[in-house]
């Protein structure tokens, strides 16, 4: 299965080429998208990266997928993890810097979470974020997200709580679908 919406397409990672595995790795190496997760830059080899999340993906409670934009180009990850019963928690990284700020985000996003609300049938899917993570926020309130909770973590820095739930996610669906003389800017498949 290959969710899609707008110019991305979602694919599994055993569709990943060896140039896609590379500039995985470097997303992951990249100090700004390391602070913005709250880890170090990850500094695993890639074959053994690729090891662990190949054997990540075969696990039950997480469905992950590369990010690629219009022009096939692999662009990020993001992934459903946690999926227990009918939540699930949501996590993306945009890693090319070329796509930061101009959609591709919240185009992935509607992606997954069509996926993860009518193939998987999940009831929430949840997310958190870092309070000094403005962009990812705005990203995450573009599709539908609402805050639930802010807490100070154990170094210093704000965790933001966000969920979406799946009724909302389908009123908001049906209120951006387009006009019969509109474009069709609707979910497709890939």
């Amino acid at each position: 299965m290959r969710p899609a919406f707008g110019r991305v397409t979602l694919r599994p990672l055993d569709e990943l080429t060896d140039t896609d595995w590379r500039r995985l790795q470097s997303h992951f190496r990249d100090p700004e998208i390391a602070y913005l997760n709250g880890t170090p830059p990850n500094r695993m080899p890639l074959w053994l990266l690729k090891r662990l999340l190949k054997t990540d993906t075969r696990r039950p409670d997480r469905a992950t997928f590369g990010i690629f934009d219009e022009r096939g180009d692999f662009i990020g990850t993001t992934e459903l993890y946690d999926v227990r019963g009918d939540v699930a928690t949501l996590g993306i990284i945009i890693g090319e810097r070329t796509h930061w700020s101009a959609g591709y985000g919240p185009e992935a996003m509607h992606a997954l979470l069509a996926y993860a609300f009518d193939a998987l049938g999940l009831e929430v899917v949840r997310l958190e974020t870092f309070g000094d993570n403005l962009r990812a926020q705005r990203a995450f309130r573009k599709v539908g997200f609402q805050e639930v909770d802010r807490r100070v973590d154990a170094n210093g820095r704000i965790d933001v709580r966000m969920e979406l739930l799946r009724e909302r996610w389908r009123q908001l669906r049906s209120e951006s679908a387009p006009s019969a003389s509109g474009p069709d800017l609707a979910e497709r498949s890939a």
